[in-house]
């Protein structure tokens, strides 16, 4: 008997090719983020891991994917400590649903949902940072929100193609 060779199967592959994303995108988070900014609208590459993981694996493995990349993130930032792990904890959750009731799973889905989540995230975000003020919220939001969301699913959709293939 000659022994038998074990390929990995699709799943592995898959597995593979996603921690390669995502530690792209931690080191991305880290490194290009800030040198890659237009304004004060940056691509955030957390919630692209985010957003195709949650995609991917459902709601569950999607809100535990958004606590661990949201403490990354609040490590980075140092202020209001725990905030991206709560807004990206429920944005995982609720992209790993919706991926169960969409019928729809091509890229300008995938990249809507991108913009989206990005937009709620800074809401969340800029909201609690503003500490109350409208001004400042209004600012920060309509000036830079919209041109981040744009810019990270942009960022996203390239990323995935080069990374996930798909």
């Amino acid at each position: 008997m000659t022994p038998s060779i074990q390929r990995p199967s699709a799943q592995t592959v898959s597995r593979q090719r996603y921690a390669t994303f995502v530690v792209f995108c931690l080191l991305a988070a880290m490194v290009l983020e800030d040198p890659l900014a237009i304004g004060g609208a940056r691509p955030d590459f957390l919630l692209v891991a985010l957003t195709y993981g949650a995609l991917t694996w459902r709601g569950q493995a999607g809100a535990l994917l958004g606590f661990g990349l949201g403490i990354f993130r609040d490590a980075l930032v140092l202020s209001h400590f725990g905030l991206h792990a709560l807004g990206m904890t429920v944005l995982g959750y609720g992209l790993g649903k919706s991926r169960e009731t969409l019928y729809l799973t091509t890229p300008g889905v995938d990249l809507a949902l991108l913009a989206g989540g990005k937009l709620v995230l800074d809401v969340l975000i800029l909201g609690v940072a503003a500490s109350g003020s409208w001004e400042a919220f209004e600012t920060r939001f309509f000036w830079e929100g919209p041109l981040s969301a744009a810019y990270t699913a942009l960022i996203g959709g390239l990323c995935r193609r080069l990374f996930l293939g798909r």
